[in-house]
């Protein structure tokens, strides 16, 4: 049963953080789209996926008594907006096309995420998480890392490698679909939501809530300066690319190791651990100097760990406290991704400008003021922001030892 789930779970992978990577490249290059009217229309599309996710939870709330036919509509959505990305050329204007494309994938995407996770809770129950935590994001890391890595190696068989992802990808998840619909449709058609409040009253939820938004910021803050930081501060453009599916390597293959560790000393005690590690990391990036590959892959491959056991752990205790709560999966799992994308949303509003203040000039990214500036904003800012949320970790395993 697990597998059928982790396999679902590492195709939606394939449809989530990649496509922010290969879509904007594809099209640069096939339409030759400015890169201003592709921002901007990222940035609207970025707005429409951060605000629908609440109310996709409410509908797949709302739907749930509908069984399996919503998930076959998302990924029927998933699949068209694939297709209309890679495998079909634009019919109307490119940027046109572009966003139709993706609000269509997204929206699937999203929907069917949020749907998946509030399963794992009407199947599982409370006392599952961990063990369900650990192949759910295990499948959805391989699959990150599946699609980061697949235009580049399915173009060595043929014209457009984009094209053959896209089609592989439809294959999978139709496939994907079919094993989950057929491994648990008694269990969930059996299963009635009892739909509550779109956000949490459990005073608990919403502290959880508080600590999944605040330790989003240090990842959205790496995330965002990662490109820049290899190629401006350590010189390493050529490899960052294989640094980066180590560090996604490394996250997928820590989630039995966490998961384990979890079993036997608690989940918030563990994912301490993992936050010490992270904040090692960053202070030694800080002191990292041009063209330290090496020192810089054992950092990847430590803040790749400390990211499997956030993507493990962290769902795995907001699930098990929404089935002790009986608060509905699905809204809470709509609202738990509101809370990761406002993080990302905010820290990237902020940061970028108060960069710019301080004295980092795009036009001049290797002048010693904006090496400075860089360091500082992705090494040590990540650090100061996950001692904050250390403490905050500290007050949850105080006031709340059971989760």
């Amino acid at each position: 049963m697990l597998w059928r789930y982790a396999l679902f779970s590492c195709v939606l992978g394939m449809a989530g953080l990649p496509i922010y990577i290969h879509a904007p490249k594809y099209f640069v290059e096939q339409h030759e789209i400015s890169l201003a009217s592709l921002g901007l229309a990222l940035l609207l599309l970025r707005g429409i996926d951060f605000f629908q996710d609440p109310l996709l939870g409410r509908l797949a709330a709302s739907t749930s008594a509908r069984g399996y036919v919503p998930l076959w509509i998302a990924t029927a959505f998933m699949c068209f907006g694939m297709v209309m990305l890679f495998a079909i050329p634009a019919v109307t204007s490119p940027i046109i096309w572009f966003c139709i494309s993706l609000v269509l994938l997204f929206s699937g995407f999203s929907f069917a995420y949020i749907r998946i996770y509030a399963l794992g809770v009407e199947v599982f129950g409370m006392e599952g998480q961990i063990k369900i935590a650990k192949w759910r994001e295990a499948g959805t890391l391989v699959g990150i890392c599946m699609a980061a890595a697949a235009p580049t190696v399915l173009s060595i068989y043929g014209s457009n490698g984009y094209k053959s992802f896209a089609l592989l990808f439809c294959s999978l998840i139709i496939l994907a679909t079919f094993l989950l619909t057929s491994a648990f449709t008694k269990k969930f058609v059996n299963f009635q939501n009892q739909i509550t409040s779109l956000f949490p009253k459990d005073a608990v939820l919403q502290k959880l809530l508080l600590f999944v938004f605040l330790n989003a910021m240090p990842v959205a803050v790496t995330s965002t300066l990662y490109l820049f930081y290899v190629d401006y501060v350590l010189g390493l453009e050529a490899v960052g690319g294989l640094l980066l599916i180590l560090f996604f390597l490394s996250a997928a293959s820590s989630a039995p190791f966490w998961t384990r560790l979890a079993e036997l000393h608690g989940a918030l005690p563990v994912l301490r651990f993992s936050m010490l590690i992270s904040i090692c990391s960053f202070i030694w990036a800080y002191n990292l100097n041009t063209g330290e590959v090496f020192a810089f892959s054992i950092i990847c491959f430590l803040t790749g760990l400390s990211l499997g056991a956030d993507m493990t752990l962290l769902p795995a205790i907001f699930a098990k406290r929404l089935a002790k709560t009986k608060h509905d999966a699905n809204t809470g799992f709509g609202i738990w991704n509101f809370s990761n994308k406002l993080a990302l949303a905010l820290t990237a509003g902020i940061l970028l400008p108060l960069m710019e203040f301080a004295g980092f000039e795009t036009q001049d990214m290797r002048s010693t003021l904006s090496r400075d500036v860089l360091t500082i904003s992705y090494a040590i800012i990540p650090c100061v922001l996950k001692v904050l949320v250390l403490i905050w970790l500290q007050t949850l395993i105080k006031r709340d030892k059971n989760l």
